[in-house]
């Protein structure tokens, strides 16, 4: 007899491999990926290199040391991998035979390369990387004699970076048989993203060059030659653009990118600019889309996306788009005169990650995910079926009983469509009528999704409902909706949430109303702020990385202090107001719901600050709350945090919701150890 599935546990979390950065060999036969593995014993992440053949079978591991082997990348003649590693210490860039062999280093010092990039020729590798640091400048430090922070520029810290080190990323070569790296760049500024072109005599790359670049989000593509020479930019200050792709005739380069119509909530698009110089065009003008991956889990940081590949004859290009709950693969046409209507190359409820070609641009290969795993290796022929290559999620994933969401749309105000989801219990311990969470996602443009989400499953799993949905300000639903939180921040975005939980109850009689939740982070951590301070129908509360206060965090954050140039209606002394009114602590007078409150020490976007202040505030009113703080880590605690605060995050929310939301009569569990002893406690 088979053994009866078990529910989802906390401790599943670091059981369970994420697999990534999925790359097609030029041949299309085999697909290189990376497979992440919590090591709980060193309290950190093993990320290895895989390879599993495109036409099925079983997947080998090529890289085995214990370390942080990522973004593997094929050699044009697909018989070498390069990719980066901390494998002795500090990042380097390495190369390995795919056919067996060992693996050897290219650089060495403190570069910090990223985005790996071979030359056509396969002789050369082009990187993004630090050059030594420079001379601090504007202070009276000398170089090792103080520990002093000598800060000139505005952006100068940045959430999981850390403060600003004085050194700008530039553009590397190096061989790809060994030797010296040389710096092809040199602006005060960062080069990211390098593409060579076609003949390898040129590269193109992202950068911001303006003197004010740290009070803009904008970057254009640039030209450089390889052998040393004055760069040249290519487009017009008008808004982002990123990751440059090359036309297979060298003249015309795409790139992703926007006009900064909407600033942050601006759909992506795909432009084209020549080469040589001349206007860019967006191909993606007429489509209501947005380009790029949006979906947000606690699986991942920043899913590959796979950027922008032209097809071998240079008549179309592919990406990734954004659709509703999904994300999907899609193609448009790049001649200026063509059809510009966009072609899902893919359809289904599932969250992709990367996309990447063979050389004959016919195969394409990314991870799927979906609500019951968090991804695995697929390829398809374009106008074919997908099929996945990999089960490395399987072992962990069989035994256990999964929730599974069920779709619902409700018209809330202005007539507008909203998607969300509820997750029923897998195990129903709290008698016939269940207690239900509502949970909300951040930014306020990132969305849920057609994706695998732990924390929901560990909820259902305690035998609580879940309820998330993508109100206003989501990605995916089109430019008009994207941008609907401008100057409206706890406005109706607030009225979709509760209409979306009121269609959830109408419709579903096994909830009692009587016993919600409510749970989110960053944005969604604001919006529960809000919600506890606007209405009393939640019995408890979970905030994370939140923002309680606009104005301290205007001048704490590492990039709210561009939020006045379009999502706020200016800066606070242009609109103290809306800064006071939009700021959740502003109504602590009115929370009287129990909150627990979880944040980052080292969080730069959403700094502690905001915690410490709801903390204290709270406190004084003698509301119910936790104050749970986690050392070293960052806003990304949820999804790349140590392994060890992760699941101690998961254990405190549990033992929240645990307390508060018991049936009536029900035995009140203890908090997590050493909770009472942080000197919060929860019955004040």
């Amino acid at each position: 007899m088979s053994q009866p599935a078990r529910r989802m546990t906390i401790d599943d979390l670091t059981a369970i491999p994420v697999l990534d950065d999925p790359r097609l060999s030029p041949d299309g036969a085999q697909v290189a990926f990376t497979v992440m593995r919590a090591d709980r014993d060193a309290n950190t992440y093993r990320i290895s290199v895989w390879l599993v053949p495109a036409a099925g079978g079983a997947p080998r591991q090529l890289t085995t040391a214990p370390a942080k082997d990522t973004a593997p990348r094929w050699s044009p003649d697909g018989t070498r991998l390069v990719f980066l590693s901390d494998r002795g210490g500090d990042k380097q860039v390495w190369v390995i035979p795919v056919g067996g062999g060992e693996a050897r280093a290219l650089t060495a010092g403190k570069l910090s390369p990223a985005d790996p990039v071979w030359s056509p020729d396969g002789r050369w590798i082009a990187f993004v990387g630090k050059p030594e640091p420079a001379r601090p400048r504007g202070g009276a430090s000398e170089p090792g004699d103080s520990d002093v922070k000598v800060i000139a520029r505005l952006r100068y810290k940045q959430d999981g970076e850390g403060f600003w080190d004085g050194r700008w990323k530039q553009i590397f070569v190096v061989s790809a048989d060994g030797g010296p790296a040389r710096q092809v760049t040199g602006g005060e500024y960062d080069h990211l993203t390098p593409a060579w072109s076609p003949d390898g005599a040129l590269l193109a790359y992202a950068g911001n060059a303006s003197p004010d670049a740290d009070l803009s989000n904008t970057s254009d593509i640039w030209v450089v030659p390889i052998d040393g020479g004055s760069p040249r930019p290519l487009t017009k200050s008008a808004g982002p653009a990123s990751a440059p792709a090359w036309s297979p005739d060298g003249r015309t380069i795409a790139y992703v990118g926007h006009d900064d119509a909407c600033w942050g909530a601006t759909n992506w698009g795909v432009w084209t600019v020549p080469a040589a110089g001349g206007e860019p065009v967006c191909l993606t003008a007429q489509e209501d889309r947005s380009v790029g991956h949006h979906i947000t889990t606690d699986s991942r940081v920043h899913p590959a996306s796979g950027g922008l590949t032209w097809s071998r004859d240079g008549g179309r290009l592919v990406f990734m788009v954004a659709d509703g709950g999904s994300t999907q693969i899609a193609s448009i046409a790049a001649a200026p005169a063509a059809d510009r209507a966009i072609r899902l190359e893919t359809r289904g409820n599932h969250e992709l990650i990367g996309c990447s070609l063979d050389g004959a641009t016919k195969r394409v290969a990314c991870v799927e995910s979906d609500p019951a795993t968090p991804g695995e290796v697929a390829v398809f022929d374009l106008g074919g079926e997908m099929r996945r290559l990999t089960d490395l999620t399987g072992p962990a994933l069989r035994p256990l009983a999964l929730a599974r969401p069920e779709r619902f749309q409700f018209e809330s105000v202005d007539g507008w469509t909203v998607e969300g989801w509820v997750m029923r219990p897998t195990n129903p311990v709290h008698g016939p009528k269940a207690p239900c969470v509502l949970e909300i996602h951040g930014g306020p443009h990132a969305a849920y999704g057609n994706a695998f989400f732990h924390e929901f499953q560990v909820l259902a799993a305690e035998g609580y409902g879940v309820v998330y949905l993508n109100p206003r300000g989501s990605q995916g639903y089109g430019q008009r909706f994207t941008a609907a939180t401008r100057h409206d921040w706890g406005g109706k975005d607030y009225e979709d949430l509760m209409r979306g939980l009121d269609h959830v109850l109408a419709a579903h009689s096994w909830i009692d109303p009587e016993r919600l939740g409510v749970a989110g982070g960053s944005y969604g951590g604001f919006m529960t702020n809000w919600i506890v301070g606007h209405t009393r129908r939640f019995r408890a509360g979970v905030t994370m990385r939140s923002i309680s206060n606009a104005y301290s965090q205007w001048g704490t954050s590492d990039l709210a202090y561009m939020k006045g140039m379009w999502e706020y209606p200016g800066d606070p002394w242009e609109a103290p107001q809306f800064y006071l009114e939009r700021s959740p602590i502003t109504y602590v007078r009115q929370m009287r719901t129990p909150l627990l409150i979880l944040h980052s020490e080292q969080d730069h976007r959403c700094p502690i600050e905001q915690g410490e202040q709801l903390f204290i505030a709270l406190k004084k009113q003698g509301v119910p709350t936790l104050f749970v703080r986690f050392p070293n880590e960052s806003h990304d605690l949820s999804r790349n945090g140590q392994p060890r605060h992760r699941l101690e995050r998961l254990r405190h929310i549990v033992a929240w919701f645990r307390r508060y939301l018991a049936p009536p009569g029900g035995e009140t569990p203890a908090l997590p150890a050493g909770a009472r002893r942080a000197g919060a406690a929860a019955d004040t």
